[in-house]
């Protein structure tokens, strides 16, 4: 319909233009057809025109019949009459060209005000609809699994890894309340409350800080309807083994978005390939 519209007001400001551009033959012609009358001598490509040259010579004529003698020739009011009238209606033309002209402007404003109430209501909804879409995912895993630091590695050292796991998931256990299960060489905590992601993710910031002889893989990744892909991009996370940081997938920071408070900040550690896909993996990062 705007389209329409527009195109309307096209035509009207084309035929308005066109009607000005016959208007200004017709007074070429009118001038000719009295410059016929006033020499006698007949132009012979008028005589087509010479009906509507006529009807307005006989509308000046209603004004006044008379006429004035100059320089030996008799110019007739009648003439100029019609040459007002001539000019009255361009300028009605004029002026019905300037309306349309504002009249579109009026609405193509109109319009596209009309079109960003449309596109904010729009929007709004998307927006309220991403929000109860992604309120609706709350279950998450963290995934963690320890190595010994270089530095302990030696026999004399006589770190032992499972005592330190021991050490390790007694500590993550009495902080979250949740037992995790074995998976992919470590073990994975399963939370049903993405909203307070924040209260579990800072025990596990803990672990980075603390003085134990571990270094820790740590992976996030928030739980929706595509289990396939969610087990397969923690699988990726852990591949990559990025040692004392909490890794993310872009759903899981998309989805940390739209809580209401946020303790921790994100940022990319970079594009991945992997089976010919490409991820963005993030992590968590306490702000300074």
């Amino acid at each position: 319909m705007h389209k329409g519209v527009l195109n309307l007001f096209g035509f009207l400001k084309s035929t308005a233009q066109f009607i000005k551009i016959v208007i200004v033959f017709f007074i070429l012609l009118h001038l000719l057809f009295w410059i016929q009358n006033l020499t006698g001598s007949e132009i012979g490509f008028l005589k087509p025109f010479i009906p509507i040259l006529s009807s307005f010579l006989y509308i000046g004529e209603m004004g006044s019949k008379d006429s004035i003698n100059l320089l030996g020739a008799k110019f007739e009011y009648k003439y100029l009459i019609a040459l007002f009238e001539y000019i009255i209606l361009y300028l009605i033309d004029h002026a019905a060209y300037r309306g349309f002209e504002v009249a579109e402007g009026v609405y193509n404003s109109g319009y596209k005000k009309a079109k960003e109430v449309e596109e904010k209501a729009f929007n709004k909804q998307l927006a309220n609809n991403q929000l109860a879409e992604q309120k609706m995912l709350r279950r998450y895993n963290i995934y963690v699994s320890t190595s010994i630091k270089p530095k302990f590695s030696h026999r004399e050292q006589k770190v032992n890894l499972e005592e330190q796991n021991m050490i390790m998931n007694k500590f993550l256990i009495e902080k979250t309340g949740i037992s995790p299960t074995p998976y992919e060489g470590g073990f994975l905590y399963s939370f049903g409350n993405f909203a307070a992601v924040d209260n579990n993710l800072q025990y596990f910031f803990k672990l980075i800080k603390s003085n134990a002889p571990l270094d820790y893989i740590i992976c996030v990744q928030i739980l929706g309807k595509d289990i396939v892909k969610e087990e397969k991009q923690l699988k990726d996370l852990i591949s990559l083994k990025f040692i004392n940081k909490i890794s993310t997938c872009s759903d899981t920071v998309y989805r940390y978005r739209f809580n209401s408070s946020h303790r921790y900040e994100t940022s990319q550690l970079g594009l991945f390939q992997k089976d010919g896909d490409t991820f963005e993996v993030h992590e968590f990062r306490e702000m300074i």
